[in-house]
């Protein structure tokens, strides 16, 4: 669970669609049922709980055993971990956003990341070890595994979320990035230093600069433009957005040797922002914070 699984299309996610999740059984407690609309809000909840993200079908053979013995493990966990489940037969463009080549496919999604874990079906053993390598992963990652991230949303007790960064969620749900943006925006003007609304503009940010493009087009055109930087910016953008943070912060960095001061500008502009989306937990900031400094300066 160590590779960036690949290209989230966010962007194509925009027409809504019945959920539903596949295969039989009773749900876990703590399980979503993924649709194009509420993807965007999924990702953004993976700041606070870890997603094992199931994309299956009702024709997968022992599909339903795999769901059921994910279920078990999930909710033995007390909303330390989170379950959402893609029906690949309703859902078929979020499983091709998800790239997803075979069924069923499962994916990890933690601080905003999507790691693959496997595609195939596990048995029960291999269930419960899986989900104490997830739980490990997300103490490292400074989560909390006590289920409280789950909970908070629903515990009066908790200290409410900031209006203007619930009013960034609900746009984000909704799909209105632009209203997004200026929530984020409005929040950092009341508080400079609020860091989860730097994180959050960041990413929303991000996802609003590659909305609508061809992938394909724009990894060609920055292939056969290597000079250009608006072409290496945005290929770097799509591949922040499918979690392969090495290959974007090394692309702009290289892109600084011998760069004119304008384009260093730029290109400082956008791996600071950069460095907000992968967050400070991410052990590859700190290198590249390092040596955008070398280069720098």
């Amino acid at each position: 669970m160590t590779d960036p699984y690949g290209i989230i299309d966010l962007a194509a996610l925009k027409q809504p669609a019945g959920a539903s999740a596949a295969g039989g059984g009773t749900p876990s407690a703590h399980e979503v049922a993924v649709t194009e609309q509420g993807l965007e809000q999924l990702v953004a909840d993976s700041q606070q709980i870890p997603t094992l993200m199931l994309v299956t079908s009702s024709r997968v053979a022992e599909g339903e055993q795999f769901l059921a013995s994910l279920r078990r493990a999930v909710d033995a966990q007390g909303g330390a971990i989170r379950l959402a489940i893609v029906d690949a037969d309703t859902q078929q463009r979020v499983a091709s956003a998800l790239r997803v080549q075979q069924l069923p496919t499962l994916l990890l999604l933690i601080l905003g990341q999507m790691q693959p874990v496997v595609q195939s079906v596990l048995p029960d053993a291999e269930v419960d070890n899986l989900i104490s390598q997830v739980l490990e992963l997300a103490q490292q990652q400074g989560l909390d595994t006590t289920g409280a991230g789950e909970a908070a949303q629903d515990a009066p007790d908790e200290e409410p979320m900031p209006p203007l960064i619930a009013e960034a969620y609900e746009a984000i749900e909704r799909g209105d990035l632009d209203a997004a943006v200026v929530a984020y925006e409005a929040q950092l003007s009341e508080t400079p230093a609020d860091v989860e609304a730097k994180a959050g503009l960041a990413t929303v940010s991000l996802m609003r600069r590659t909305q609508g493009i061809d992938a394909a087009a724009v990894r060609q055109d920055a292939a056969q433009k290597p000079t250009d930087l608006g072409a290496q910016l945005l290929v770097a953008d799509l591949d922040m957005l499918g979690g392969h943070v090495d290959d974007a912060l090394t692309r702009l960095l290289d892109h600084l040797r011998g760069a004119d001061q304008e384009s260093k500008d730029a290109l400082r502009a956008r791996l600071l922002e950069l460095f907000e989306v992968a967050g400070p937990a991410d052990p590859r900031v700190p290198a590249a914070r390092k040596r955008l400094a070398n280069l720098l300066y």
